[in-house]
């Protein structure tokens, strides 16, 4: 049995791409830049960091407007902080469901601003055995999963996620990988699969039963 169940954030657990792009379009008018986003281009570079997804999809913007990076992020807090995201089906309920029989972590490539917003919307950090994030540590996804696996020393912790990135960086930390199809990206065709929260939940509970 999976002694610690490790979650992704976005595209694992919500969706809250267009408000990040209407956040970042609105800070890009600001700097009267005719460049837009949409809720797609997000959902393209889900799982990086954000100076990485600027990066991507503002390719040298950077060099014209040299706070970029402060103004789209100061647009996108206001813009998810107003309007949140979308839960998939099942999220909430599961997790706490999940907490009563396993320790259940969220580690995430987002901002620190971005973790705390999401968990003010989930109300869900109660049940939580704890959080990481980019934003928080400055480290990478593998360096915080391989972290948590050796501070609560976990024999058999898996990580769950939907791009693959998140599953290169759980084999980087040793542990197993799930894949959630609804999600953003692709992974490898072996990866253990589930195409619903629903799904992935009946899983983890028939696990824990043995």
């Amino acid at each position: 049995m999976y002694d610690a169940i490790i979650f992704d954030v976005d595209g694992t657990l919500w969706n809250a791409s267009q408000a990040s792009a209407e956040g970042w379009n609105t800070g890009l008018a600001k700097l009267d830049c005719d460049r837009k986003v949409t809720s797609m281009d997000i959902e393209r570079v889900a799982g990086r960091p954000f100076e990485e997804c600027v990066e991507v999809l503002l390719p040298r913007l950077k060099q014209q407007h040299a706070d970029l990076l402060s103004v789209l992020d100061a647009a996108e807090i206001e813009a998810v902080k107003q309007a949140g995201g979308t839960f998939y089906d099942g999220v909430i309920e599961g997790i706490g469901q999940l907490a009563r029989s396993r320790k259940v972590f969220l580690v995430s490539n987002c901002q620190g601003w971005y973790m705390r917003v999401f968990l003010e919307f989930a109300g869900i950090e109660s049940v939580l055995a704890g959080y990481d994030c980019h934003g928080m540590s400055g480290e990478s996804k593998a360096s915080m999963l391989t972290k948590l696996k050796r501070d609560h020393s976990f024999v058999r912790p898996v990580y769950v996620g939907d791009t693959g990135g998140d599953e290169v960086a759980a084999h980087e930390a040793g542990m197993d990988f799930i894949h959630v199809s609804y999600g953003f990206g692709t992974v490898s065709a072996d990866a253990m699969t589930f195409n619903s929260f629903p799904a992935l939940l009946e899983f983890l509970e028939a696990q824990s039963r043995g």
